[in-house]
């Protein structure tokens, strides 16, 4: 029998040890735990050296789980373990696209390179980097972006609980993560105005060191202040927010709709490829990115404008898939259109030498001239008397010379030109090019004359300015008159007596200058009676 005194003490010690195992218990329900199912031959000692960063922290997991004999635990029994006694496992994430310039830790990065807890990640201007993790997740770093891997690995015992933390200390990411398992795993960006907690969802992010700004692709995930106790703020598919530092979080607001792209063009032929959008009610701005797969892991390039057009340059003839959106006033990007397209823009069309663009030319043996742009082997030509090349007049596919000579007559005509590699690879066709082929300047009619002056008078356009020679040879070396009026007409002094030659050209409002009308030869009597006073002067033609 127990005397009284020591019955107290007993009592009091197993007071002491259910207050300590409800406090146990309860700080336990506060605490992120795995619950360990117990298999055949497992002791709390022996789990304590496998799986626990302390072995002597057993005899807590025993008090929190109330185990009678740490020896013997039923099979298949549950215990509760705290996440903060068990030992880590380090994982590694994988480099599986770079493109432009990205580094670790300072130094270069390429693909297939491996990537742990603590490593420092950044990209330069108009680059991009992907990782993908151990489950599969994917985080895509935007151009000027920098993030640390703050935490990445498991737990002994626990492979599928994976943690994945990062600290995006500037920049853009997106970020694809597999649905986590297990109640300790865990993926976390952190911004310094924001921690986004995910368990499974598709997600945008851009952070500076006051402004975070996080948009809902798919999924949920909640929002918290960084270090702040409180109830963060659930974000689902299709809304976003704008977390500010010193202020609370704001409730979140609908991302803008998609652009709609169902008619735009799915073939580009110029290696600048610009895509025209139809405007986004509420967009201040738009974005658009070009992969190189329908998933975006691979993105090349992407563009930044006001207006509803997005632009890239510098891509290889391939096929693509281009996203585009919208940018509302707050900053946050609304809702993706997705499209495939092709690229092919080479071999380039050759550049036009002459005629100009839209330039005239006198009637005659016209030349067509253009540029050696790289990798054309043979030019393609052709010319028609409309807009659309339809029914082209001329239509040359082996030229090997970069030009070609045509007699045309007075009219409007349109040109273009194509590239052709030697293997037989067609490159695209230039714009059409217009081209007004001018009429000879028109025959000047006889002059009329007095006893001192010659006037000559012929057809004019609006607008139209001339020039005319009177020379006494062919050749018009020797011209004892020139000059230039502003209407069709000009007087002139008699010269003496003798042949002499005149031609004249136009000059239109475009400062176009036309051809020079054919000699005239004129011959000049040495006397006139006066019943010949006002008859015009002999024209020869020549």
């Amino acid at each position: 029998m127990l005397t009284e005194c020591t019955a107290r003490r007993v009592a009091r010690w197993v007071a002491g040890w259910l207050l300590a195992t409800v406090m146990v218990t309860h700080a336990v329900a506060e605490e992120e735990t795995l619950r360990y199912v117990v298999r055949q031959d497992d002791t709390l000692i022996g789990l304590g050296q496998t799986l626990f960063e302390d072995p002597a922290a057993w005899p807590l997991v025993q008090r929190i789980n109330r185990v009678a004999n740490p020896r013997r635990i039923p099979v298949g029994s549950v215990l509760t373990i705290p996440v903060r006694l068990l030992r880590k496992v380090p994982r590694q994430g994988q480099v599986v696209f770079v493109s432009g310039e990205a580094t670790r830790d300072g130094q270069p990065v390429a693909e297939g390179a491996m990537v742990a807890e603590g490593a420092q990640l950044s990209t330069a201007a108009r680059s991009f980097l992907t990782i993908e993790l151990p489950d599969g997740s994917r985080l895509t770093m935007q151009p000027q972006s920098k993030v640390r891997i703050e935490s990445l690995h498991t737990y002994e015992g626990f492979e599928a609980a994976q943690r994945a933390d990062f600290q995006v200390e500037r920049g853009r990411i997106e970020t694809e993560v597999e649905r986590q398992s297990g109640p300790a795993a865990r993926y976390r960006i952190q911004t310094p105005t924001a921690v986004i907690g995910v368990r499974g969802t598709s997600f945008r992010v851009a952070a500076d060191e006051t402004t975070s700004r996080a948009e809902m692709r798919e999924g949920t995930v909640a929002v918290e202040r960084p270090g702040e106790a409180g109830k963060p703020v659930r974000l689902t598919e299709g809304y976003g927010l704008v977390a500010q530092a010193d202020r609370p979080l704001p409730e979140p607001v609908p991302l803008l709709d998609a652009p709609a792209v169902a008619g735009m063009p799915t073939l580009y032929e110029r290696p600048l490829v610009s895509m025209e959008l139809e405007p986004v009610a509420g967009a201040v701005a738009y974005r658009g990115q070009v992969a190189a797969d329908a998933r975006f892991v691979k993105i090349l390039a992407e563009s930044r404008s006001a207006l509803p057009t997005v632009k890239f340059d510098g891509l290889p003839d391939g096929d693509y898939y281009a996203r585009v959106r919208g940018i509302d006033s707050r900053g946050l990007e609304g809702r993706d259109a997705q499209m495939a397209f092709r690229l092919k823009a080479r071999p380039e069309p050759p550049l036009v030498s002459t005629p100009r663009p839209g330039g005239k030319v006198n009637a005659g043996d016209i030349k067509f001239s253009w540029s050696q742009p790289e990798g054309a082997a043979r030019y393609r030509f052709e010319l028609s008397r409309n807009e659309d090349l339809s029914a082209p007049m001329v239509a040359e596919t082996g030229l090997t010379e970069p030009a070609v000579s045509r007699p045309l007559e007075e009219g409007t005509y349109y040109w273009r030109l194509g590239s052709t590699r030697a293997d037989g690879d067609l490159g695209p066709w230039g714009d059409p090019v217009k081209v007004i082929v001018r009429p000879p300047m028109a025959e000047v009619p006889p002059p009329s004359f007095d006893a001192d002056t010659m006037y000559f008078a012929w057809q004019g356009e609006p607008g139209q300015r001339f020039e005319y020679q009177l020379a006494d040879d062919k050749t018009f070396d020797k011209r004892i008159a020139e000059g230039s009026v502003d209407s069709p007409e000009v007087k002139l002094d008699k010269p003496g007596p003798g042949a002499y030659y005149l031609r004249i050209r136009a000059i239109d409002a475009d400062g176009f200058v036309g051809a020079y009308s054919s000699p005239q030869k004129i011959v000049v009597p040495a006397e006139l009676p006066d019943w010949l006073l006002g008859v015009p002067l002999l024209l020869i033609f020549l």
